[in-house]
């Protein structure tokens, strides 16, 4: 579609017959424009290092009858055996996969020199960012997790089979022009089973994700469900009424004694009615239960958030004081700690090696 509004049509090919046209299953040539080298040197001025917006990530201008019309962001991968089974896992569900909460895949270059993932552009960056920089409001935030929720949500329950992400973080919750999330980076995707049907746990044997955000049972014993997907949101929901910041100071170290509400982001507090507050901080402690069964579906959680939203918005309306005080002291992490404890059977430093948010400490990348 994004393609067709600008001439393109999908099945269409540049008339290039060199490797950069391998074969691809008749479904991806339908659905997926396949570019040229040629085609991407010239969308971004043969790779300009001032069209560079990441570490392997440059923006670029479409072209189509000689008029730049659309910018677009090109993914550089890598040559290892992973990223070559993420290139093409990624190609493969994108080309079928289409929600409003998804980045669009424009396409994609399969040369034998360089292999690009080219997608829509998304001007405002990603929520890491914006929440590092504090300048989001509260309902913002809020408008934010539901649209990144009813995105997992069809992840989930759209299509035939569930599908489970595996790499849900902020990083990789984009933002467009008018502030809309889109979920990206779907490399690591599985498929679980058919929808309606029975769910059944995948066993893997790499832990492929991002520290800080796995489930217990997929970092320890590589059991992947769609309940891991939950846990993971739990942490964005988290980082994002913390403001991505665990600790004001290196030097803090009583945090797991701390209630939450001294953890909230200072550019929000006073901002959240205590009514939202309460539905929100439910939703996050169940998704981020040690128990996978007892999360909720991202479809409930979808609606907890939008509940939370309406809360807000009613408080907004009769509140004449233009500030909050919530009087709620929730040790959270405290107590998720004592029941992963219980739940598991594992050592404190074990959870604190998988888990560095829970004591305060940042996640790594």
């Amino acid at each position: 579609m994004f393609l067709n509004c600008l001439g393109f049509n999908r099945s269409n090919h540049t008339t290039d017959t060199s490797s950069s046209h391998r074969q691809y299953p008749t479904v991806i040539q339908e659905l997926c424009h396949q570019f040229s080298l040629a085609d991407l040197r010239k969308f971004t001025n043969n790779f300009d290092c001032r069209q560079k917006i990441g570490s392997r990530v440059y923006k670029g201008s479409l072209e189509h009858n000689g008029v730049t019309d659309c910018p677009i962001a090109l993914k550089r991968i890598g040559k290892s055996h992973q990223e070559m089974f993420e290139f093409k896992n990624e190609i493969e569900l994108l080309c079928q996969l289409h929600h409003p909460n998804f980045v669009s895949l424009i396409g994609f270059c399969d040369d034998e020199k360089e292999k690009f993932l080219v997608y829509e552009y998304m001007s405002n960056g990603s929520l890491h960012r914006h929440l590092h920089c504090g300048k989001l409001s509260w309902k913002t935030r809020l408008k934010i997790c539901i649209g990144a929720a009813r995105g997992l949500h069809y992840l989930h329950a759209g299509a035939k089979r569930t599908i489970i992400h595996r790499d849900i973080r902020t990083k990789n919750i984009l933002l467009d022009d008018n502030m809309h999330p889109k979920l990206a980076d779907f490399g690591l995707c599985l498929k679980g089973a058919r929808f309606m049907s029975k769910p059944k746990s995948i066993q893997v044997d790499r832990i492929i994700g991002t520290c800080g955000y796995m489930a217990m049972e997929y970092a320890m014993h590589g059991i992947v469900t769609d309940k891991c997907d939950v846990f993971s949101f739990g942490v964005v929901l988290l980082e994002v009424v913390c403001g991505g910041k665990y600790v004001n100071t290196e030097a803090e170290t009583e945090f797991l004694g701390q209630p939450l509400e001294e953890k909230i982001d200072p550019n929000i507090k006073g901002n959240i009615a205590p009514e939202c507050w309460q539905v929100f901080l439910d939703i996050t402690q169940r998704c981020m239960n040690p128990v996978p069964d007892e999360r909720p579906a991202m479809g409930e959680v979808e609606v907890e958030l939008e509940h939370a939203l309406s809360l807000q918005e009613q408080a907004d309306i009769t509140n004449t004081n233009n500030e909050y005080n919530l009087l709620s002291k929730t040790t959270f992490n405290q107590n998720m700690m004592q029941e992963l404890e219980r739940a598991l059977s594992m050592h404190p430093e074990d959870i604190r090696d998988w888990f560095p948010f829970l004591y305060g400490e940042k996640a790594q990348n």
